[in-house]
């Protein structure tokens, strides 16, 4: 069989494609792989320091986005346990269970987030943002923008769905954190007092509807390789009862192929 060091990786649903190495694949895997550790760090501090500063000014502000930085962060692990496989072939059958886990997680955010918002719309307005949430917003926007632009270049080039998916949730905190910027800070928005809550209402439903849909799309792509699998331990089993000689006699009579 002829070897190769090269590996062909479509990138899109067209006949367009890349070649990259052997090398270069598992350079930008680990690359990624550190950018979800980083992710997991990051996303573990700001989400603990919001929780922290909700209890210590006894509001919710803020509260949304530490049970997304949390689900966040249980995102970013298992993405980076998909990257840690050595092999090619592992890598992509990794990446259809890790998508499976994102969608279950996208959901359990949407169910969390969710309730939490709707209840404080109804409720009276809370505490205001404080410096502290500037702070760890700002954090956040930097860190995760870095982070979410290099994770979507590279998931293109690896194939990785699981890996765009982190960074889109990435990205998704970061639209949930820009409402506590600008809520004391632009005058036309001081008058909706649930500014965040609302933002959080409508990006959580995508989280819904995105998590389904990665649960379904994985189902089906494993079900796809299972049932060819079985075809292909059939055949192998039929070519292994009748032998190599029987069949290369039957094969003599047909034309293999048309």
């Amino acid at each position: 069989m002829r070897k190769s060091s090269e590996l062909n990786i479509s990138i899109d649903n067209n006949s367009n494609s890349t070649t990259i190495s052997h090398e270069q694949f598992h350079r930008l895997r680990r690359i990624a792989f550190w950018s979800c550790i980083i992710s997991f760090i990051f996303n573990i501090a700001l989400g603990l320091t919001a929780y922290i500063n909700c209890m210590r000014t006894k509001s919710f502000v803020g509260f949304s986005f530490s049970v997304h930085a949390f689900m966040d962060s249980l995102c970013a692990s298992f993405v980076s346990w998909h990257l840690t496989a050595t092999s090619i072939v592992d890598v992509h059958r990794r990446d259809k269970l890790a998508c499976c886990v994102i969608g279950a997680l996208f959901i359990g955010s949407f169910l969390a987030i969710e309730t939490r918002a709707i209840q404080s719309m109804i409720l009276a307005p809370t505490v205001r943002p404080d410096m502290t949430v500037v702070i760890y917003s700002l954090i956040h926007i930097i860190v995760f923008t870095i982070l979410s632009i290099i994770k979507i270049i590279i998931s293109k080039q690896i194939k990785s769905t699981a890996l765009k998916f982190d960074a889109i949730n990435s990205v998704i905190g970061i639209i949930m954190v820009l409402p506590l910027l600008v809520w004391d800070r632009v005058i036309f928005i001081t008058k909706f007092t649930h500014l965040d809550d609302l933002v959080q209402v409508l990006i959580v439903l995508f989280l819904f509807l995105a998590g389904g849909k990665l649960i379904l799309d994985s189902i089906t792509k494993m079900n796809i390789e299972y049932a060819r699998k079985v075809r292909e331990d059939k055949l192998k089993k039929m070519l292994t009862e009748t032998g190599y000689d029987g069949f290369e006699r039957r094969t003599s009579n047909y034309v293999v192929g048309t």
